[in-house]
């Protein structure tokens, strides 16, 4: 076990907790340069600056950074001066609150990149009329506060560039130990699966299980699309050994997915029998045991030390087992087998940049903001449009309550919960909902038992600093963290900028029953001019289809070697991507009202069915790298051809065409199924020609894609 040493504990950090404890130590030293030199009020201001634009310094490579803390510096100064000119003169003020929350949110249509940036300009909003509403300013005293607003800004701007530069090689390491530790959670996932389906009355729940297992698995799309922006940026000119074993370590880490994915293959279709029972005990128990390895050798990446050397594998089959379980059970070997290769990588010392650089990096996430994708979100059905619409009139629903209220000392913190409540899902809001009021109960009772105390200013900055880093890192792991941290920063700031004696728990009450109203306003909100799922799904299903052709294609010309690598790898990406898209879109059809029409169980069947087809398509894959050359070729070429002319059929856009295009069936010896029950002894042999198994699994596929083409018209007479 490693020692748990102060450093060994440093290096456990999670990327996003380094990044923010990064801001907070940047907010000190802000503060700590201004305050001594030009005073405490100068320092507040610039603190404002600097946590609004804090909000876009994600974990990103430097060369991204730019892309991201440039219009986050010029939005924040730019709706600063707006609530400065407007200050004071209500029909203005109230324009402007409007105009920056649907501007803001427009932002959102670039997606994960587009949010952050969304949120810097509310909480300029936010944090510019609280400024001016506590201490009155003269224009002299107002060109001053953006002065220093605009120097906070800029100061942390540079401060997030310097950080991405010292942290880009602990930033790296991190995402590769996040990909390794999510891989074994995945494999451990599967060996419970697994185990599960050992039990008699497992196909009950098989269908629900399968569901749970495949979210998990697509949420691995994002993982690894994270890494690789982290990791395949620059690699091209990027020399030593250790980028190279970082990136040679992803690359097998992807691989490893596939692998996972056709070790699920048959297990609900094998006989029930004591003989079956015990097999899929093994197996679950080999897939525990390669996920501890994993799990070691991601701890080892993480702590940067060797990883311990591995125990001996356990046994997977006894000389008895059927032809079925020695089909597992040589799958499972070839997981075996890319684990070594994986831990090879982990290990490697060759020098150079790495020969794969260039497809590496055609990998990376676009930095830029391309115009087309906010124009395609420019019409009334459009997600984004109807999201920016209808948050714009809750906050003006808001901004009127909050000058009726009984309270109105803080009329913005009513704005701010409806703005962060309020998501572009019904599912979403609800849980920022209940993570928003559970948060604030718990900052509330935090920050009055710190204002109680006798805090000097400089422990007031450090604590501020403290709740700043805690919010940022966990906005997207834990909310109810995030609105902890930030109740305790909003009451810390009213405290800061108020100019007489107020009592703590009026500014916390008054915080509390903000949330409670703007949480239900946004509640309410989420029904008008709504974005339900059921709008979104032929789009995301033809994304999806189109992805299965191209992979499928690529799959089937595996053998053709290294020519088609970079269209086959993106094929690949989108696959996963298009299914994590779809895994969401399920999820938040849960949530969604019965009369908006967005559940289907054909949405599950279409989940499952693409799940089933690349996995399908992954034992091809293993087939045609392992076993090519004992193919036979004219047999093996003229079925792969048969198959893909099938795919083409079943996966074109016209749901007619399918009807006279599909081919038949492939006429080949391969087993039958009674019940849904495969009858194992028609399997050929495991250890012989691997021709029949090349011919049964295209026989599968074929299978597959018609009834993921039902699933998928059953999901668009669904609208």
């Amino acid at each position: 076990m490693p020692s748990a040493s102060p450093l060994s504990l440093l290096r456990r950090l999670p990327a996003p907790l380094l990044n923010g404890l990064g801001i907070g130590a940047g907010l000190l030293l802000c503060t700590g340069v201004i305050a001594p030199l030009w005073g405490l009020p100068a320092a507040v201001a610039a603190s404002s600056g600097y946590g609004a634009v804090g909000v876009a310094d994600t974990v990103v490579t430097a060369r991204s950074k730019p892309a991201a803390m440039l219009p986050a510096i010029a939005g924040s100064l730019l709706v600063s001066l707006l609530v400065a000119l407007t200050h004071g003169h209500a029909v203005a003020e109230a324009l402007t609150v409007l105009a920056v929350t649907f501007g803001a949110l427009l932002w959102t249509a670039w997606g994960k990149r587009g949010m952050p940036l969304s949120f810097v300009m509310i909480l300029s909003l936010i944090f510019q009329m609280a400024a001016f509403r506590e201490v009155p300013m003269d224009r002299v005293a107002a060109l001053s506060h953006l002065g220093w607003v605009a120097a906070g800004a800029a100061f942390m701007g540079l401060w997030a560039q310097l950080c991405a530069v010292a942290l880009a090689r602990r930033y790296r390491t991190l995402a590769l130990a996040e990909s390794l530790h999510n891989l074994s959670r995945l494999i451990r996932t599967q060996a419970r699966w697994t185990r599960d389906r050992a039990e008699p009355d497992a196909r009950t729940s098989s269908q629900q299980d399968l569901l749970s297992l495949i979210r998990q698995q697509a949420a691995l799309a994002d993982v690894f699309q994270s890494a690789r922006d982290l990791l395949y940026d620059g690699a091209t000119h990027d020399a030593s050994a250790r980028r190279r074993r970082e990136i040679d370590t992803l690359i097998h880490v992807v691989n490893l997915r596939d692998v996972v994915l056709a070790c699920q293959l048959d297990i609900d279709q094998l006989p029930t029998s004591p003989s079956t029972r015990t097999a899929l005990l093994r197996l679950a128990h080999f897939l525990n045991w390669h996920a501890d390895r994993v799990a070691d050798l991601a701890l080892a990446v993480r702590l940067g030390e060797p990883a311990p050397p591995a125990p001996q594998a356990p046994t997977l089959l006894a000389p008895e087992d059927s032809r079925a379980l020695q089909s597992l059970a040589r799958r499972a070997g070839h997981l075996h087998e890319h684990g070594q290769a994986l831990r090879r990588a982990a290990e490697g010392t060759a020098p150079g940049p790495h020969p794969e650089a260039p497809l590496l990096t055609s990998l990376v996430s676009p930095v830029s903001w391309s115009l087309p994708v906010l124009r395609r979100q420019l019409h009334l059905g459009a997600p984004t449009l109807r999201y920016a619409l209808r948050a714009t009139l809750a906050m003006a629903c808001a901004l009127w309550l909050s000058h009726h209220l009984p309270w109105h000392s803080h009329p913005h913190w009513l704005l701010l919960t409806v703005a962060v409540v309020m998501r572009g899902s019904l599912e979403q809001t609800l849980a920022r909902r209940d993570a928003r009021v559970i948060g604030t109960l718990l900052g509330c009772a935090v920050a009055s038992l710190l204002l109680s105390l006798p805090l000097g200013m400089a422990a007031r900055f450090a604590v501020l600093a403290l709740s700043m880093a805690l919010a940022h890192a966990y906005v997207l792991r834990d909310y109810r963290i995030t609105t902890t941290a930030a109740a305790v920063m909003a009451l810390l700031q009213a405290k800061m900028f108020a100019t007489g004696p107020h009592a703590v728990w009026l500014d916390a009450a008054e915080r509390l029953a903000d949330t409670l109203i703007g949480a239900c306003l946004a509640w309410g909100f989420s029904y008008v001019l709504p974005s339900w799922e059921r709008a979104q799904l032929p789009a995301l299903t033809h994304r999806l289809q189109q992805a299965l052709r191209r992979y499928a294609h690529h799959v089937l010309h595996w053998q053709q070697g290294s020519a088609l690598a970079p269209e086959r790898t993106h094929a690949r990406r989108e696959v996963y991507d298009a299914i994590w898209m779809l895994a969401q879109a399920l999820q938040r059809t849960v949530r969604e009202p019965a009369y908006a029409g967005s559940r289907s169980p054909h949405l599950e069947a279409l989940l499952i069915r693409s799940h089933r087809l690349i996995s399908q398509l992954a034992v091809v894959r293993i087939v045609l790298t392992h076993r090519q050359g004992d193919l036979h070729g004219p047999t093996a070429t003229s079925a792969i051809e048969r198959t893909e002319a099938a795919l083409c059929a079943w996966l074109s856009d016209d749901p007619a065409e399918r009807q006279h295009r599909a081919p038949a069936p492939l006429a080949a010896a391969t087993p039958h199924q009674d019940d849904g029950v495969l009858v194992s002894h028609a399997l050929p042999e495991p250890q012989g020609d691997p021709t029949p198994w090349l011919l049964r699994r295209l026989t599968q596929i074929e299978a597959e894609a018609a009834a993921w083409a039902d699933a998928a018209d059953g999901v668009a007479r669904t609208r």
